[in-house]
């Protein structure tokens, strides 16, 4: 390629990602601007090289004219994927009656921050706002902080959440949004991940003849196709991050999603220098599993490097390195898991909550609906297993006394027919 090419596709590429915010609603389909988004991530790798799994990611994902968040539906039936809190009002509900336990066990501070990172449409929060509002001495001293980058998706959270509060008596809290955790005020605050590491830029490794590599995204040759290939070379991320892997020598590949680290090691640091807790609740497994990375179109599995742009991309959260960064923070704080969604949620009180629910259905269709949503969450063909639950608490006075009290959701409740964290 001459000079003056690679000139003019250095140009294309930075037209391409400098228009940052301007996205607003494109004449073009979604395949169209798919087709878009692949020329310029071919152009990219063809002047600069291949890309990291994780640069992939944050193209595809978060481009401002391109990128998947930027044009698509991504929640619901009409997106690509279903959550927790849009299958069941109970998943919201237990996370509630969790943190107003957690803020109990924490002696009622005056002042509570709820932060949620990554809301989605706000309705996990609404559901706990909505559990909150039974309870006046809590409801009092709350405001509320939402780690967003998406402004859309900002404006679809307000519209959510304002529709909740303005079926509740109390005097609404204030509502913050954010774009970095950083920006939330250093106060005591509980902080809420459902769903928000898995969608975060991971690094790919493959070992092969007992050396490790970088897989990386590069385009194949005499086409307009992107493919994996894995080079010989050690490159900066494998240097940085493989240490990082706990059991490494076991593993045959593995997935790293640096920032999933410095966001847990600085939740870390807030908790124990402010109080509150952190609950993280992903999809994901601990350490068992390696190449998870793949694409999701219309809540299908699908090719991730196919349609760029154009489906939701996503990786399953390794809890191993999350529980390691943990314990490397340094910082005075306790973690709690993980143990599956099932094993929290009934242990919750699931089972007690479903039963009163149930009783006010006002027709058989309403309570199989209502049974099927919460079958969804618990059972192992569907999320039961697949989700795990971590939480991250200070060290309190009473722990290093001998009067360590049982945290909710993670110990068995009397008369509930699961004992085992890891087996349900």
């Amino acid at each position: 390629m001459s000079y003056f090419s690679k000139l003019r596709n250095v140009r294309n590429i930075l037209s391409c990602t400098m228009h940052c915010g301007r996205y607003s609603g494109s004449s073009e389909s979604p395949e169209q601007l798919s087709q878009v988004l692949n020329k310029h991530l071919l152009e990219r790798i063809n002047t600069f090289g291949p890309l990291t799994v994780a640069e992939y990611m944050k193209e595809c994902l978060s481009n401002p004219l391109y990128g998947y968040y930027n044009t698509h539906s991504v929640f619901g039936k009409s997106g690509d994927f279903t959550t927790s809190p849009e299958i069941c009002q109970i998943f919201g509900e237990l996370i509630g009656v969790w943190l107003l336990e957690e803020w109990k066990r924490q002696n009622s501070p005056k002042h509570l921050q709820l932060v949620e990172l990554g809301p989605g449409r706000g309705t996990l929060c609404s559901d706990i706002l909505r559990v909150f509002s039974k309870f006046p001495d809590i409801y009092s001293t709350l405001s509320i902080h939402l780690v967003e980058i998406s402004q859309s998706m900002q404006q679809t959270q307000k519209q959510t959440i304002e529709k909740t509060l303005s079926c509740l008596d109390n005097k609404p809290p204030l509502i913050f949004w954010h774009t970095d955790l950083r920006q939330v005020p250093e106060k005591f605050s509980f902080f809420i991940g459902h769903e928000f590491f898995d969608v975060l830029p991971v690094h790919r490794f493959q070992k092969h003849e007992g050396k490790w590599h970088e897989v990386l995204v590069s385009s194949m040759m005499n086409s307009n196709s992107l493919c994996f290939v894995r080079p010989s070379t050690k490159t900066p991320a494998s240097i940085a991050y493989l240490p990082l892997v706990p059991n490494l020598s076991n593993r045959n590949s593995v997935e790293i999603c640096p920032d999933m680290i410095c966001i847990t090691q600085l939740l870390c640091k807030r908790i124990n220098k402010t109080g509150g807790s952190a609950l993280l609740i992903d999809y994901g497994h601990e350490g068992e599993k390696g190449d998870t990375f793949r694409g999701f179109h219309k809540h299908s599995v699908c090719d991730p490097l196919i349609n760029p742009g154009h489906t939701d991309l996503t990786c399953d959260v390794d809890f191993s390195i999350l529980c390691q960064a943990v314990k490397n923070s340094d910082a005075k704080v306790k973690l709690h898991g993980p143990v599956t969604q099932a094993y929290f949620l009934i242990n919750m009180g699931l089972f007690t909550r479903l039963k009163v629910l149930l009783s006010k259905c006002e027709s058989e269709q309403q309570k199989d609906e209502l049974f099927s949503a919460c079958e969804i969450l618990v059972t192992n063909e569907q999320m039961g297993s697949r989700f795990k639950v971590v939480a991250i608490t200070p060290e309190l006075e009473s722990d290093s006394v001998g009067c360590e009290q049982q945290l909710p959701g993670f110990t068995p409740l009397s008369g509930t027919p699961y004992a085992q964290p890891n087996s349900v």
